[in-house]
């Protein structure tokens, strides 16, 4: 199980990928509290440079929203977040 574990897989001083790490309050597969310790041990470890954004739902479960609009706002968000990251436009770097 250790083999699958993100947390026990983090290299120190590795050069890792900006990321953006989204949690919904309510997911009862996926505690908030998992992403948000990622995050902070990736930010602790990796290099300097690494963009991570973390982003945590306070109203959505596991498949973030239910609401159309809502869900297409949250896609609409992370494709910003992709395509700030491949330069494209600018935004949230």
């Amino acid at each position: 199980m250790m083999s699958y574990c993100p947390m026990h897989n983090v290299q120190k001083g590795a050069k890792y990928p900006n990321m953006l790490l989204t949690a919904g309050l309510h997911d009862p597969r996926v505690q908030y509290w998992e992403p948000t310790k990622f995050a902070a041990t990736i930010r602790h470890t990796a290099s300097d440079d690494t963009i991570v954004a973390l982003k945590v739902d306070m109203v959505a479960g596991h498949f973030s929203a239910s609401d159309r609009y809502k869900y297409l706002k949250e896609l609409a968000f992370d494709y910003a977040f992709l395509l700030s990251q491949l330069g494209i436009v600018e935004g949230t770097d």
